[in-house]
């Protein structure tokens, strides 16, 4: 099985990353990963030195897959997600001066000092304080293909991908991402412990990790954005501000895939997304959006037909 480590890492994500290992459709890898922080918080009192390195979320890559091409569908299944030092890393800090953005904290009434939690993993268990464990329920924070003519921030997210910072990125589950370039250029980075809906404070339980997943190819199919398939849910992603267009993105993608694989008639699954249709929330500044439809609505084959439930 290959393995990609994490020696060389880029804030970008774009075509002009020269690919450091090479796989083909169907093949298992293994890649590691930084933290968000690029390994400066590790202990408390540590802090993230913009000074030395202004940017954040590294990822690793490009990986070039090939026989991608322009206008195929990469596909992304996660298999297992470990913690590679065994601890993650979070914090709170004025995100109006890390950012220049107006976040939560405006509305909380007080100043927001710098603080870090370093969070032990065993045992599936992360713990945020040594009486307080929380669920370990990894994901994967950043992970894109390079954009056909730009170079794009890892700190930012759109078609491609990128820093999502979607939940339901995680073991067990599979991401379909456009292919706008020869070979689809695959980074992934920024990996969490734990993110709850939102990720209020900027950041998650941030830690180094080893992530299996297995890369395959559709030829020939393009998506306008990222795609998300669990045991329960088909989902769709999008990015916009304000959050209203990351919503309308997210919904208009879902029910382009009804229609296109599932026969459902536009008007049938625009309404059916709004009795059963969820919503899931990336980094609320950021607007990503991921919106679910369950798996028990879509259309069941008998024979040769196939019957709406």
């Amino acid at each position: 099985m290959k393995r990609l480590g994490k020696e060389r890492l880029h804030f970008t994500i774009g075509p002009f990353n020269e690919p450091v290992l090479r796989v083909k459709p169907g093949e298992t890898l293994i890649v590691e990963t930084e933290d968000a922080f690029i390994g400066m918080i590790r202990k408390p009192g540590d802090w993230k030195d913009n000074s030395r390195i202004p940017w954040g979320n590294p990822v690793s890559g490009p990986i070039y897959i090939e026989g991608a091409e322009k206008g195929d569908t990469l596909i992304v299944d996660v298999k297992e997600i470990k913690p590679l030092i065994g601890q993650g890393a979070t914090r709170v800090a004025s995100l109006a001066i890390l950012s220049g953005v107006v976040p939560l904290e405006r509305f909380l009434k007080t100043e927001i000092p710098r603080k870090v939690w370093i969070c032990p993993i065993k045992n599936g268990l992360i713990y945020w304080r040594e009486d307080l464990p929380l669920p370990y329920r990894p994901m994967i924070g950043t992970i894109g293909t390079a954009p056909e003519k730009q170079a794009i921030s890892t700190g930012l997210a759109g078609a491609h991908g990128g820093n999502l910072d979607l939940p339901d990125i995680c073991p067990g589950n599979r991401l379909f991402l456009p292919v706008f370039v020869e070979g689809a250029l695959l980074h992934i980075g920024d990996v969490h412990a734990l993110q709850g809906d939102g990720e209020l404070c900027g950041t998650a339980i941030e830690m180094p990790a080893e992530i299996t997943l297995t890369i395959d190819l559709i030829k020939g199919k393009a998506i306008g954005w990222p795609r998300i398939e669990s045991e329960k849910y088909i989902m769709a992603v999008g990015v916009g501000k304000p959050l209203e267009d990351a919503i309308r993105i997210a919904f208009s993608q879902l029910i382009f895939w009804l229609e296109e694989e599932y026969g459902f008639d536009t008007l049938d699954a625009y309404n059916l997304c709004t009795h059963v249709g969820e919503i899931g929330i990336g980094y609320y500044l950021q607007s990503s959006v991921v919106a679910r439809f369950p798996k028990d609505y879509l259309p069941k084959k008998r024979g040769n037909q196939i019957y709406c439930i």
